[in-house]
């Protein structure tokens, strides 16, 4: 009998690629998600998905508790840094909250389910060039609503593990990229525009916000694999970086972009792209991960931005036909 394994926010971009990788090693798969996120859905039509508010406690212990899976992927979250600074209290009340209804849902099961929750690099605040990449022991020092809500998370993972014995893993996620990312990730959002010049949808400028940033970035599939061998093979209680330990500057990655287009793109700063405050460097070490699973990255950043570049073309065309 295959296992049985229940992904929250199962239409989100990691969702999609998470549940294709499982479907297709044989693994039974359901969804939890609201049903806005499932105007537009992106994973097959054959998943059940329960639709609820992971705030209401009820509606998720009730899902968790009838269909009794083996594992859980607990990726439902308020994920913009952006959109945490304008409204705080949902950020921290669907991210805290849910994720506290999630862990006392499980509590509750006779055999309670292998859950990954999933915390952020984001936690680890505005580190300095010497301070990376920055392991797992590195103090928290949030410095935005999102950052905040991800370190409660991580803390309470950790409290559950602790007052409970669950089995309970997280992973610290960097920032990942690909195909079916939305366009609140600037990768993907820069990637839209791009492909938008190019099909001539839009007139050849980009519009971007802060370029001086250094980040770590993982392409989503390997990103899956990560969450997948953190479950099966990590150690439950203690938190693993998902990274790749490299470091990519914002505007060298707008310029491999922008390459993919014939045509020749200005770029427009655009004040309203910027956030109040930002992390100017963020690079991970990914030891742990790599000595306790096996784990290795194999998908090359160039490889990433143009299968993203490459989603959007495909996603944009039928506008002009």
């Amino acid at each position: 009998m295959s296992e049985k394994v229940l992904i929250t926010g199962i239409n989100g971009f990691v969702g999609k690629h998470l549940t294709d990788y499982l479907l297709d090693n044989n693994y039974e798969v359901v969804g939890f998600d609201i049903k806005d996120n499932l105007e537009n859905k992106i994973i097959s039509e054959d998943i059940k998905i329960y639709t609820g508010d992971l705030r209401d406690e009820q509606e998720i212990t009730t899902v968790i508790k009838n269909y009794n899976p083996n594992l859980i992927f607990h990726l439902a979250a308020q994920s913009s840094v952006k959109l945490s600074f304008e409204n705080p209290a949902e950020t921290l009340s669907i991210n805290l909250i849910g994720s506290l209804n999630v862990l006392e849902a499980i509590s509750k099961l006779q055999t309670p389910a292998k859950t990954l929750l999933i915390t952020s690099s984001e936690i680890y605040g505005q580190l300095k060039p010497d301070q990376v990449p920055v392991a797992e022991d590195y103090p928290f020092e949030p410095v935005n609503p999102y950052a905040v809500s991800k370190a409660a998370v991580d803390l309470l993972a950790y409290q559950y593990y602790k007052t409970y014995k669950l089995p309970v893993y997280w992973a610290r996620a960097f920032s990942h990229a690909g195909p079916f990312q939305r366009t609140v990730a600037v990768l993907s959002d820069w990637a839209f525009q791009t492909a938008r010049i190019e099909l001539g949808l839009s007139t050849p400028e980009i519009k971007v916000g802060n370029l001086d940033v250094t980040r770590d970035y993982t392409d989503v599939r390997d990103t899956v694999q990560a969450y997948i061998d953190i479950l099966l093979k990590g150690k439950p209680g203690q938190p693993y970086n998902v990274c790749s330990g490299k470091g990519y500057h914002l505007s060298e990655l707008l310029d491999t972009i922008t390459s993919f287009s014939g045509k020749k793109i200005k770029v427009v700063p655009d004040p309203s792209r910027l956030r109040p405050v930002d992390i100017p460097i963020l690079i991970g070490s990914p030891e742990r991960l790599k000595k306790d699973t096996g784990w290795q990255p194999k998908i090359d950043i160039d490889t990433t931005l143009r299968d993203t570049y490459k989603y959007w073309i495909e996603y944009l065309t039928p506008q002009i036909q």
